[in-house]
């Protein structure tokens, strides 16, 4: 247990969180008791129910997916959590030969380690429409709070590399490469911990279970796991089979045309193996943010 240093309330504290969330006065606060600054967090606009129905309906966009998806899945069970994002505005200038140009950058911090190598990863919450945190709020979604386990301070160390990237990167195109360009400040104006809901479910089709993710501010579709149509395995299995039957016949012509042979038999054994690998798989893994 930890002590709110703001309301005295015994907070409790899990292993690897450096900062905490009061649930009683509902101020954010490092484990030395240091302030975090403002605080926000993402409201929850849509219903597990209408995510669900517009999950369904995203996924028949995909060639994959069974026609009778609609009908046959079937919701299982979810849960709410609020991720945290460390977000920085900057204040940078880039110099040129000849002048300079200022840049305001916002750079966002995954907050825990967890969410590392997952789509919460790019997942770039804005600040529009966010608002003071509350964890009465929270408690009344039903919903899990995730404790930063990032810190401000190395939060803002990575956010400070992210920044010098994303300066050179906006106005590497106009100069025609980053030769010419060199960062000269950079300043963070803004700092907030921002809490984002997102939504994890589970549902079933034909007797299995699969996953999906969706933000739960604007619905956005950030992992699905989908099955594969049965019709769609095997025509992937003859396009397949066909693309090594044309691969052997470049194998066969190389002695009349070995560069054109050459070319033709890796693009054949590529296209064979993405289409033999689509119809071993029975599920279709997206792990691209997509709009519902």
């Amino acid at each position: 247990m930890t002590l709110c240093p703001y309301c005295g309330a015994n907070v409790e504290r899990n292993p690897g969180e450096v900062v905490l969330t009061c649930p009683y006065c509902g101020t954010a606060f490092t484990v030395e008791g240091g302030e975090v600054g403002e605080h926000l967090m993402g409201r929850i606009n849509y219903s597990v129910q209408q995510v669900f129905e517009n999950f369904k309906s995203w996924a028949l966009r995909m060639p994959e997916t069974p026609n009778d998806f609609l009908e046959k899945a079937l919701f299982k069970s979810y849960e709410v959590r609020f991720y945290p994002f460390w977000v920085f505005v900057f204040q940078a200038r880039v110099s040129y030969a000849g002048g300079y140009e200022d840049l305001t950058l916002p750079v966002h911090v995954p907050g825990h380690t967890s969410m590392l190598g997952t789509p919460l990863e790019k997942l770039r919450p804005t600040l529009g429409g966010k608002v003071f945190y509350s964890h009465r709020y929270v408690v009344n979604a039903g919903a899990k709070l995730v404790n930063p386990d990032v810190g401000p301070e190395d939060a803002e160390k990575k956010a400070v590399e992210q920044a010098g990237e994303m300066a050179l990167e906006s106005l590497s195109i106009r100069f025609g490469g980053r030769a010419r360009l060199r960062v000269e400040s950079l300043a963070v104006s803004e700092r907030k911990l921002v809490h984002h809901p997102v939504i994890h479910a589970t549902y079933t089709y034909s007797g299995r279970e699969y996953k999906f993710m969706a933000d739960a501010s604007d619905s956005r579709i950030l992992y699905a796991e989908i099955p594969v149509e049965a019709k769609f395995r095997a025509a992937a299995a003859a396009g397949g089979l066909a693309s090594l039957g044309l691969a052997l016949a470049s194998l066969l012509a190389a002695r009349d045309a070995p560069m054109f042979a050459a070319t033709s038999l890796l693009g054949f054994l590529v296209v064979a193996g993405v289409s033999l690998s689509k119809a071993f798989a029975p599920t279709a893994v997206v792990t691209k943010s997509f709009a519902s």
